[in-house]
């Protein structure tokens, strides 16, 4: 009967785009959310994942970082040493392999209180390749990237080593859009996203969510933090426009109390540096330390306005010099 087949018709027509928007929608994937961002996109091409996954990573798009004003030193830092030496050498390495860090759409390492692996995306590492075979490497297909490994674990090969690069080179990849130079077989395939990836892990995806729109970041593992644990997961560090961004991640909600207490006096006007004794308000101003959650982790989200505009990468000098733990732990 025509009133039959047409209410038919209606319920299948809305069966259809019930379907469609679910699919639209996202509904039923049981895919984590992601927060938006180029760090976010990063972090989904990091291996290393996975429940027991605890890596540090560095980051950053230097086209991004220089119109955001942050000088090329601060770049090479949020990279961390071994990696950070890459962008130093940059000229030795662009006159010796024609490879220039700063040219990289992105710069991407792993690593913990220092890097075990850097990638250069859409970096041409043809002049480099060809020199690290003339130096013994010994080159293999890996799944569309060729592998080179040159000497033992760790070893600089002469190539790099000559152009005064650190701790890198001797597990390398090459592929049409980048190049990947790291310590071991394990480090190189996190960069080549082999395995669970990083940003599958809640407190990361609340890292990339907490930094938010940076153009280079640092993240640390808190048992990776100059060997001292202070009672969190991760801890993570960013310069956008004008601003820098501490995020310390993970740890009890009293922890979570407790961490941002101290950062509040910590980068108070009046404070010091614990280390150095330098007064803060001669590098930073206008400190806001705030508390939240993303999806069960706990997040304090410290923001800072570098005196003069231009930043230095204040929170990223923290580490090296070994203060930023004792900012954490109130010392």
């Amino acid at each position: 009967m025509p009133s039959s087949t047409a209410s038919r018709a209606g319920l299948a027509g809305a069966g259809l785009a019930l379907l469609l928007a679910l699919a639209l929608t996202g509904c039923g994937d049981d895919s984590p959310p992601r927060p938006p961002g180029p760090l976010a996109d990063a972090l989904s091409e990091i291996g290393g994942g996975g429940e027991h996954g605890s890596l540090g990573v560095g980051w950053s798009e230097p086209e991004r970082a220089r119109q955001a004003g942050v000088p090329t030193r601060v770049i090479a830092r949020a990279l961390a040493p071994n990696a950070e030496s890459v962008v130093e050498r940059r000229a030795a390495l662009r006159r010796r392999f024609g490879v220039d860090p700063l040219s990289a759409q992105r710069l991407v390492s792993v690593g913990g209180s220092y890097a075990f692996g850097l990638r250069l995306d859409g970096v041409d590492g043809t002049g480099l390749r060809e020199a690290l075979v003339r130096a013994g490497g010994h080159a293999k297909n890996g799944d569309g990237v060729e592998l080179i490994d040159v000497g033992p674990y760790a070893q600089v090969p002469e190539p790099l080593l000559d152009a005064g690069v650190f701790g890198l080179g001797a597990r390398d990849a090459f592929g049409p859009s980048s190049t990947v130079l790291a310590i071991s077989a394990t480090s190189r395939a996190a960069l080549l996203g082999r395995g669970d990836r990083l940003i599958e892990q809640p407190v990361y995806r609340a890292a990339a969510d907490c930094l938010g729109d940076v153009v280079a970041a640092r993240m640390i593992p808190d048992k990776l933090l100059i060997s001292t644990e202070v009672g969190v997961e991760l801890v993570g560090m960013g310069i956008a426009q004008g601003r820098e961004v501490l995020c310390v991640l993970g740890g009890t909600e009293d922890r979570e109390r407790e961490v941002a207490a101290n950062l509040r006096v910590s980068l108070a006007p009046s404070a010091r540096d614990p280390r150095t004794g330098a007064a803060i308000a001669a590098e930073v101003r206008a400190p806001d330390v705030e508390t939240s959650s993303y999806e069960g982790v706990e997040v304090v989200r410290a923001t800072v306005t570098p005196v003069g505009g231009t930043p230095r990468g204040f929170f990223f000098s923290t580490i090296g010099r070994g203060s930023l733990v004792q900012m954490l732990s109130g010392q």
